[in-house]
């Protein structure tokens, strides 16, 4: 690819398991409680998924103090932005896992993606791009809960 630093960012599968709260949240049935413990078990399930992502990576080493997040926007959908700078701290080109929380202003997990960038380069700031699954509302900050350099 032209020499350049190619760089891949996929969000982990945790759409198929965050969709069905999301819906359910939004229609009419249900009970407020019975919606807040079906979200509930779809923020826990999408953690458990983007850690058994994160565990397929054999060989890596802890990078997190290596992802840098900055504030929060909205993009056009209501979905939550956070931009990512990550610095390789290696002395060769390395791939990247990166696992991002979203939290609202109480510190409840509402969200979670991995990120995966290939070959960044050493010591030069590389800039990614961190989005939410679906609309969050209120004031949310995002966080690296693992990173991983492989």
């Amino acid at each position: 690819m032209s020499g350049r630093r190619t760089r891949t960012i996929c969000a982990v599968s945790l759409m198929a398991v965050l969709a069905p709260a999301a819906v359910g949240c939004s229609d009419g049935g249900g009970t407020p409680s019975s919606k807040v413990s079906r979200a509930s078990a779809a923020i826990a399930s999408a953690r458990a998924s983007a850690q058994a992502e994160l565990d397929k990576i054999k060989g890596g080493s802890q990078a997190k103090r290596e992802v840098k997040v900055g504030r929060v926007s909205r993009d056009g959908t209501g979905r939550a932005v956070a931009p990512l700078t990550v610095t390789n701290g290696s002395k060769r080109p390395a791939d990247y896992a990166i696992e991002v929380n979203f939290r609202d202003a109480s510190g409840h997990l509402v969200d979670a993606v991995v990120l995966r960038l290939s070959k960044v380069p050493p010591n030069r700031p590389t800039p990614a791009t961190a989005r939410s699954h679906r609309e969050l509302t209120g004031r949310v900050t995002a966080t690296v809960g693992t990173a991983v350099r492989y």
